[in-house]
């Protein structure tokens, strides 16, 4: 019998910053590298992070094809040498393949180091498209809720509460760091009612109050501490938010964490970018602190996810589940801001 030389792909990649996706084919040459392991996706996910990466500008600095998509799930299909007898063929896997000017998961194969990439061995008990759904922002809620120093006695706003990541650092907040208040914004409805469910003591309607109200609307609902110890935005910083940081949050303990940065600034979230690290140096010399937190792919934070899963203290909403040809609805429905929960792409064999 004659063995294969190589594996063939199919990939959703972009070429330029805002450029059509469009579908890239190519082949994994046999046998991999030592140190990877060549994983078989069954399902991924498009997120408001894809939507930011497809859009920034830094990418006129990488040149060639850039992919789309950062959690998945699926299966183990070839071993380098060096993972032998740590990892085999057929294991059933999951996690965060987070490479902004690289590959993405949006394809029929990922090409991974364990030893940096974030992968661990799904549990039977979690379905394949909740799999795909939780590495990114499950990672990114836990990242922004442990800059704080919180304690059963902190309260949390969290900017955002039915975002992908919102929905995560609500039920982070309650059932994880065990604090006394969360409360969250967004809109009435199945949105409140989503976010109440989640854990937010108090919610309050974005839609209804002008933004300028938005910030006493917010500190109406902080309870006897008459501020926040943590923000966490989902959604972006506006300028009447930075004016009234110091309202929001104690500046000597207070920290102001956003997964988005500047909502209107051209470099958006990169924490490169010349307003973020302003922000940020004079958070550090005059308080709140200030910090645009990234994804950083954690085995362990992954390992944490699952933990809590088993324990049946965080949920995993899936917004809706699309085939991979109907990638474009997907980005319509992200760019639109009405998903709530991960919107999940099942990845068919081609």
């Amino acid at each position: 019998m004659v063995r294969p030389t190589s594996v063939a792909t199919r990939s959703l990649t972009f070429t330029y910053p805002g450029s059509h996706p469009h579908w890239t084919y190519n082949t994994v040459p046999l046998p991999i590298p030592v140190n990877q392991i060549l994983i078989q996706v069954t399902a991924s996910t498009l997120s408001s992070c894809d939507i930011f990466i497809w859009n920034t500008q830094m990418l006129w600095a990488k040149p060639g094809e850039k992919g789309l998509g950062r959690d998945f799930a699926g299966v183990v299909t070839h071993v380098g040498s060096n993972h032998e007898g740590k990892w085999k063929v057929g294991d059933e896997v999951c996690g965060m393949y987070y490479h902004p000017y690289g590959a993405g998961t949006l394809a029929s194969h990922v090409l991974l180091n364990p030893a940096r990439d974030a992968v661990i061995r799904k549990p039977e008990i979690l379905p394949t498209l909740e799999a795909a759904a939780f590495p990114l922002s499950f990672s990114l809620a836990y990242q922004c809720l442990k800059n704080a120093p919180l304690t059963p006695s902190s309260t949390v706003c969290v900017f955002g509460g039915t975002t992908s990541i919102g929905i995560f650092a609500i039920q982070l907040a309650k059932k994880h760091f065990m604090v006394q208040r969360v409360v969250a914004t967004c809109s009435a409805g199945d949105s409140e009612v989503l976010a109440r469910y989640m854990g937010a003591d108090d919610v309050v309607d974005y839609t209804r109050v002008d933004e300028r109200d938005l910030v006493d609307a917010v500190l109406a609902t902080a309870g006897e501490s008459m501020h926040f110890d943590l923000v966490v935005d989902t959604v972006g910083t506006t300028p009447v938010i930075m004016e009234r940081l110091k309202d929001l949050t104690p500046p000597k303990t207070g920290w102001y964490v956003t997964t988005v940065g500047d909502k209107d600034h051209p470099e958006g979230a990169s924490f490169l970018s010349s307003s973020s690290l302003g922000k940020t140096l004079v958070g550090a010399v005059r308080g709140p602190r200030y910090k645009v937190e990234g994804a950083v792919p954690n085995v362990e934070t992954l390992k944490l996810a699952m933990e809590l899963y088993e324990q049946q203290s965080i949920r995993i909403l899936i917004d809706s589940v699309l085939g991979w040809d109907n990638y474009q609805e997907a980005m319509d429905k992200l760019q639109g801001g009405s998903a709530h929960g991960k919107i999940v792409i099942k990845i068919d064999e081609f």
